[in-house]
Formats: structure tokens, C-alpha cells, sequence
């Protein structure tokens, strides 16, 4: 009887390591998993360009606020997701960009919606924070999309 519970004691502790993030042993499903992560951001960035079109500020502001908390919860999974055996380009690439999201959701945004609501024109500032968040939007696409084919390229069965 003991030794029947000291055996499925082991064989659950087993289980549960080789179910921690870096013990991912499939690169499809390492990859699906970030990329699920990644495409939460779509939601926020279709919902903030409608509100924004519309000139609907106290929505952008709330789509702000709830995508600033999706990067924030986002940037903590592809953390714990860790690398893939030891390999951690297409982790970087990933946060890197989710980092860059969170820096216009953070900094950017606020002031282009402050901005737009005030009905102060100002060309330049407008020019320079549309600036950064096309910068961030290309810097994600362009890193997240080579990460993820060199990572292909490495791990095709």
C-alpha cells in the first residue's frame, strides 16, 4: 500500500514537471502558445482605432486601460512560458514587441487621446506620437514575424 502511494506520488510529481513552461517539448505547440498571446493585442488595436475614428476619447481611453492590463497579464505569460530548450530568440522577440506595445499603451496613447479631446490642434506632437505607435506596430510585426521563422526553420520536425 505504501509503496503504491509513494509510486503515484512520484509519477504525479513527474507529471507536473514536465508540464512547466520551458519543459515544452513540441515546437508547434510552443509557438501556438505564443502566438495566442500575441493576437489578444488585435482586439485592442481594432477596438482603439474605431473608437479613435469615431473621436469617441472616454472609449479610447477605457480600450487603453484594459489593453494596458491584457500586456501587463500577456508580458507575465510569455515570461512563464519561458524558452524553448534553451533557446529564448523567439521568447525576446516576442516580449520585446509586447514591451514596445506597452510603452505607446502607456505613454503614447494617453497623450494622443488628451490631445484629440482637447480639439487644440497640434500637428507635430500628433505626427510624432502617430510616429511612435506606427514604429511599435512595424517593430512588433517585423520582429515577432522573423522570430517566429527562424524558430520554424530551426524546430520543423
Amino acid at each position: 500500500m505504501i509503496k503504491q502511494l509513494i509510486t503515484g506520488i512520484l509519477t504525479v510529481a513527474v507529471l507536473t514537471m514536465s508540464s512547466c513552461g520551458s519543459g515544452t517539448k513540441d515546437p508547434a505547440a510552443y509557438n501556438n502558445s505564443i502566438i495566442t498571446v500575441i493576437n489578444g493585442s488585435e482586439k485592442h488595436i481594432t477596438d482603439m482605432n474605431a473608437a479613435m475614428n469615431a473621436s469617441d476619447y472616454a472609449k479610447a481611453e477605457q480600450v487603453r486601460t484594459d489593453w494596458e492590463k491584457s500586456l501587463h497579464d500577456d508580458i507575465k505569460k510569455v515570461e512563464e512560458l519561458g524558452d524553448f530548450k534553451g533557446d529564448a530568440s523567439f521568447q525576446k522577440a516576442v516580449l520585446d514587441g509586447l514591451n514596445g506595445y506597452k510603452k505607446i499603451v502607456t505613454e503614447d496613447y494617453p497623450k494622443l487621446i488628451e490631445l484629440r479631446k482637447s480639439k487644440t490642434p497640434d500637428a507635430a506632437t500628433e505626427s510624432t506620437l502617430l510616429d511612435n505607435i506606427n514604429k511599435a506596430f512595424e517593430n512588433m510585426s517585423n520582429g515577432v514575424n522573423k522570430a517566429s521563422t527562424e524558430f520554424e526553420g530551426k524546430y520543423k520536425g
